[in-house]
This record gives structure tokens, C-alpha cells and sequence, in this order.
């Protein structure tokens, strides 16, 4: 007696249960590919990584993060010295500082730890001026942060996406992993951890791994929310 299509996938379904069902929607998503820089961008990948693995859900970092450290340090990307101009790049200076995009990324990113200084400011940075702490406070809690700060850390990223794109590094955990180790370690510091395992992701993420507590802390995040698709 022929079998209704529709009837086997509703027995398939009850069968499989709904912890399993969820589980194989999550495993396709995972299974997800990427192509472009734009691509990525597009999908919010970079913004679900900074969220959900490099902050921790907050309890790492967080949106309205304010803090003396290397001059002046911002945001969920912790933004600071040279992250501070795409950050500018993104934001209303003007309303914020008084100031162009121009002269804030010129005289008030880098120059935030001037040469020879390191740690805590202490009066050499610009966490210690009072215009600049109050301005970039205001930023932080206003209601188009979390936009621009999620803007500004994606064109960071670019040269870190492109390059993994180049290595083949398209799905999701592969790229969540480029992100969250160049996030650690800068994009010069990933691309070389990644060169010395071949550009095999998983060697990549595990070497990165045994580095610390907080870069084991940091791929268990990324194991969570970019579980390793199973092996054959």
C-alpha cells in the first residue's frame, strides 16, 4: 500500500522528538557556509561571536565597559588605542566630543597611550581628561551604541575574515574561530597560530586554547555556541 509523503515526515518528526528536532534545525545552521566578507557581515555572525564568545554574555565584557586601561579602553570589543578610530569612524563625534571624526581618530585613538606608557592611565591618557571620559560615556549609553560599536568591530575584522575566507575557513565555527582568536591575539597573532597548524581550524583553536584559563574559557564559549559539526 503506497505510503503519504506528508504522513511519513509528520511520524518521522514525532518520532525524532523535539530535543532532536532542535538539535538537527541547529546542526544545518551550524552547516552554513559563507563565501564574502559581505556575506558574513550580513548573517550577524560577527556580532553573535563578540556577544556570546568573547564577552561571555556580559560577564566578560560589555556594551557600556569604561575603563583606564592602555590609555582608554571601550565597549564590548574593548576598543582602545588603535580600535579607537573605527570606532570614531562610526559614531557622532560632534555630538559627543565637539570634535570632527578626523581629529579624534588622529589626535585622541593611538595618542591615547602615547609611546613608553602601558597599564592603567594615570594622567598620560585620554580616560584622564574629563571632556573624553564624559563623551565617550555618553556614546556608550546612548541608543545607537550597540550599532556602531557592532559596525566598528566588523571592519576591524575584514582583513581577519578575508583571510580565513582565503584559507577556506567558511563555515561558521571556522570563522567564529578566526574572531575570536585574533579578538586574543591581534589579526598578525592569529594568522601565525593558524600558519604554524597548517590552517586546520580545529588544531588552530585547540593550540590557541592551551595558551591559558581565559583562552580555554573562550573556546569553551565558542564550543557552546559553534558546537563541532560530528565526523563520519
Amino acid at each position: 500500500m503506497p505510503t503519504n509523503p506528508r504522513s511519513s515526515s509528520r511520524v518521522f518528526w514525532s518520532r525524532l522528538g523535539a530535543g532532536s528536532a532542535v538539535l538537527l534545525w541547529a546542526l544545518s545552521s551550524i552547516a552554513e557556509t559563507f563565501q564574502n566578507y559581505d556575506q558574513v557581515v550580513a548573517s550577524a555572525l560577527p556580532q553573535k561571536v563578540l556577544w556570546h564568545v568573547i564577552a561571555r554574555d556580559g560577564r566578560s565584557k560589555n556594551y557600556t565597559d569604561l575603563i583606564p586601561l592602555d590609555g582608554g579602553t571601550v565597549g564590548i570589543a574593548h576598543f582602545a588605542k588603535g580600535g579607537l578610530g573605527a570606532l570614531y569612524g562610526n559614531m557622532d563625534t560632534d555630538k559627543y566630543f565637539s570634535k570632527s571624526r578626523e581629529t579624534m581618530r588622529n589626535h585622541f585613538a593611538a595618542d591615547c597611550r602615547p609611546e613608553g606608557k602601558k597599564g592603567n592611565d594615570t594622567g598620560w591618557g585620554c580616560y584622564s581628561q574629563s571632556w573624553w571620559k564624559q563623551g565617550m560615556r555618553n556614546f556608550l549609553n546612548s541608543d545607537d551604541s550597540k550599532e556602531v560599536q557592532h559596525r566598528a568591530w566588523a571592519q576591524m575584522m575584514k582583513p581577519v575574515i578575508n583571510k580565513a575566507l582565503s584559507h577556506s575557513w567558511k563555515s561558521k565555527r571556522e570563522l567564529a574561530t578566526a574572531l575570536s582568536i585574533a579578538n586574543s591575539l591581534g589579526a598578525r597573532g592569529f594568522s601565525r597560530l593558524a600558519n604554524q597548524h597548517g590552517w586546520d581550524a580545529e588544531k588552530t583553536l585547540a593550540a590557541y586554547a592551551q595558551r591559558s584559563a581565559h583562552a580555554q574559557r573562550r573556546k569553551d564559549a565558542l564550543d557552546e555556541q559553534f558546537p563541532q559539526m560530528p565526523t563520519r
